[in-house]
């Protein structure tokens, strides 16, 4: 698959954090036959599962984009212009399988050959 389209994650009908159910039996199961899958198609190292909510909403021209800081031991999520240099030079790594193909739910800010951008840095 060589071309996604980025979507932001917190889409409309996706609920707050709050008003996601706690993780139950069913989940569980679930879970065990995607690691079954994902054993099957040796991606263990490569793909976790992620629990879909939002904190905020976004606009469709908006994507949240991770940003880390080793030194600071610090992981951050910061909303962005879609279009924006930083997005466009991100790679995806979180995706919503609701649909046919994936679509893109986050992306880390990424610069070639100087890896993972830092908190204040831009492109």
């Amino acid at each position: 698959m060589s071309e996604l389209t980025i979507r932001p994650l917190q889409w409309k009908r996706i609920r707050d954090l709050r008003d996601v159910a706690p993780l139950d039996a069913r989940d569980l199961a679930c879970m065990a036959e995607l690691r079954e899958v994902l054993a099957r198609h040796g991606r263990l190292e490569r793909f976790a599962v992620q629990l879909i909510h939002k904190h905020f909403e976004l606009a469709e021209d908006e994507v949240l984009i991770e940003y880390s800081d080793a030194a600071r031991r610090e992981h951050r999520l910061r909303v962005e212009r879609r279009d924006g240099a930083n997005a466009r030079h991100a790679v995806p790594t979180s995706w919503m399988l609701d649909r046919e193909r994936p679509l893109v739910a986050c992306v880390c800010a990424f610069r070639g050959a100087e890896g993972h951008l830092g908190r204040h840095e831009s492109a």
